[in-house]
């Protein structure tokens, strides 16, 4: 038997008395979904006879994805001005964290960091879904001259990882 090409995987066969054998397909190395998603594999068998009978068959190998990335903000801190005269609903920022994950473990939910200060909570809400923070109260720069704001990301993995950002 022979495999081509092998980087990735080797041939492990096993004989029986009866001249039959069987192949397994052996893992050499760790595999990244991120890096590779599929293995194409040529594998050829030989009968050893003169003349030499061979037959061929290609093998496709899918890898699927493990949660293995947590999702990150371009930045850590961002800075952000208002004027205190500010609508209810007027946009602060829209967040962006990625997750090259694939799949639900990719899919990332914002929110407040805990624990969220109550002038924070008076004065702001985060879409879930799309990361805009938005004035919800009145901000008033005789009462509070600064916000700070934690925020994170979290995917929506088995076992969830999660990204963090300030907001100043």
């Amino acid at each position: 038997y022979r495999l081509y090409p092998n980087d990735y995987f080797a041939l492990d066969t096993q004989n029986s008395r009866e001249q039959m054998s069987s192949l397994s397909l052996i893992l050499r190395k760790t595999l990244d979904r991120e890096e590779i998603q599929e293995h194409t594999l040529l594998l050829t068998a030989s009968d050893g006879g003169k003349p030499e009978l061979t037959g061929t068959v290609q093998l496709l190998i899918t890898i699927l994805d493990v949660n293995d990335n947590a999702p990150e903000f371009y930045q850590s801190v961002y800075k952000v001005t208002m004027l205190e005269n500010a609508f209810n609903g007027t946009l602060v920022i829209k967040l962006n964290a990625t997750d090259p994950d694939d799949g639900t473990n990719g899919d990332i939910v914002y929110s407040f960091r805990r624990p969220v200060s109550p002038a924070v909570v008076y004065a702001f809400t985060i879409n879930p879904n799309n990361g805009e923070i938005r004035t919800k109260g009145k901000l008033d720069f005789e009462e509070k001259k600064l916000y700070e704001i934690s925020v994170e990301a979290v995917d929506k993995g088995n076992i969830p990882m999660a990204g963090h950002c300030i907001l100043l």
